[in-house]
């Protein structure tokens, strides 16, 4: 049995207080935080005071009182700290800012095709700059930088491996990062995704998290871990056979989930942009039709394998998540006709940061880090 001196113990109970309060949807006061905890007022006022002069933790108006001097209302401090997520695709260089309660302060995307070169992972540094300081980002505050990539790292080995969609193998870490001066943190970009989603959905015990873009993928969270499997393979749930012998997909087999769902079928596949897809779609494009319907049937099957095998909720992430709100009900119906059990299809939420998922979710490394530390 592990055994605390006292300065690790007042640690932990500081850290308690401030997991308390980071965890509520609006201000407490000493007096609540004391009543959940089971913790004396005299030790949650200490830990208060010293989260406060550290900035941490801040005054927030009062309540009223029920007698004698109003209560104060306690909140997490603003901009106190940052932590930037950028994901790489195809075509795309995407970078986020969040705050310690991981909310969106900054975002930006850059045009910029991917390429394993030097000149390439140079730009990303100067676009990071770049972003810094047009949104007047307080370096001194930034805990870290994430970077998310549709591909697996191999943190002994140095290097990530790529997937088929960026058509590269295997790349540096260190080259990746070479060009960023501040902490770094790289990881898939669908286990990123699912990070984003559990922080935000943490009263699911188990959760999916599909990520749809170019690249199909996901991630699997038990009890809020992310199950990663024998190989690292967990989540690759675009490569499922949905269709045997059907068409071909971009890992050389047929018939997976990929080769009907991923948004190159209704972008690039037609030489046009995911926004006029959906803007011809609204305007009554037959042909569009056919192929959204068509889409949507694959998507169904595929989803609802995942919940035959896992059972549990599904949150739909990645860029069709952005265009995915006024098509939810329609797959929703085609969900529940063909599932084997009764259900509504409410097991099937959209992502809350949509696009943003994984960019937001390679961040929170770094915030889950301070947090930790605290």
């Amino acid at each position: 049995m592990p055994t605390y001196n006292t300065a690790e113990l007042r640690r932990q109970n500081r850290n308690r207080v401030f997991r308390y309060i980071y965890s509520s949807d609006s201000p407490v006061t000493k007096q609540d935080v004391a009543h959940s905890l089971n913790l004396s007022l005299p030790t949650v006022g200490q830990d208060l005071k010293e989260l406060q002069e550290i900035g941490l933790l801040e005054t927030q108006g009062t309540f009223d009182s029920t007698g004698g001097r109003k209560p104060r209302a306690i909140g997490v401090a603003s901009n106190v700290k940052f932590s930037v997520g950028i994901m790489l695709s195809n075509y795309h260089i995407h970078i986020v800012c969040i705050d310690l309660r991981a909310k969106v302060v900054a975002q930006k995307t850059i045009a910029q095709v991917f390429e394993d070169s030097d000149a390439y992972f140079q730009e990303i540094g100067s676009q990071l700059e770049s972003f810094l300081d047009s949104n007047e980002i307080d370096r001194s505050r930034l805990l870290g930088v994430g970077i998310a990539l549709p591909g697996i790292p191999d943190i002994e080995r140095g290097i990530v491996t790529l997937s088929r969609t960026l058509s590269s193998k295997d790349i540096s870490i260190a080259r990746l990062t070479e060009h960023i001066p501040y902490p770094c943190f790289v990881e898939n970009d669908a286990n990123a995704g699912g990070v984003a989603e559990w922080w935000n959905h943490q009263e699911h015990e188990n959760m999916v998290y599909l990520s749809i873009q170019r690249g199909v993928g996901g991630a699997v969270l038990l009890d809020g871990v992310r199950y990663m499997g024998r190989h690292h393979h967990s989540g690759e749930f675009g490569h499922m056979c949905i269709v045997p012998g059907g068409q071909r997909c971009l890992c050389g087999r047929r018939g997976c989930l990929e080769a009907y769902c991923s948004t190159a079928r209704i972008s690039s596949d037609l030489g046009i942009t995911r926004e006029e897809f959906f803007e011809a779609l609204e305007a009554g494009n037959t042909e569009y039709q056919k192929i959204w319907s068509d889409y949507l049937d694959h998507l169904a099957i595929g989803i609802n394998n995942i919940r035959m095998v896992l059972d549990c909720d599904i949150i739909l992430g990645g860029v069709l998540a952005h265009f995915m709100g006024p098509y939810l009900d329609d797959l929703r119906f085609r969900l529940r006709n063909i599932s084997s059990f009764e259900t509504t299809g409410d097991f099937l939420k959209l992502s809350r940061y949509l696009s943003w998922s994984t960019c937001v979710g390679v961040a929170l490394h770094f915030i889950s880090d301070f947090i930790d530390s605290i």
